[in-house]
């Protein structure tokens, strides 16, 4: 029968990234695409009040 050992901290592999940096990507990744998103619309909706000013006829 073997014989079951506990894992040292040098035989448990250490994570490539920590948990925050994981965290910091994702909401940096997030804020990007919202942007992406956004600006295009925002864009044409600034170009079109600019280039059609509304007319009060009355």
């Amino acid at each position: 029968m073997t014989d079951l050992v506990t894992p040292t901290p040098a035989d448990i592999p250490k994570h490539i990234l920590d948990i925050w940096v994981i965290v910091l990507i994702i909401l940096a990744t997030i804020l990007v695409m919202t942007s992406l998103l956004l600006f295009p619309a925002a864009a044409v909706i600034i170009y079109r009040v600019r280039t059609h000013p509304i007319q009060h006829n009355r």
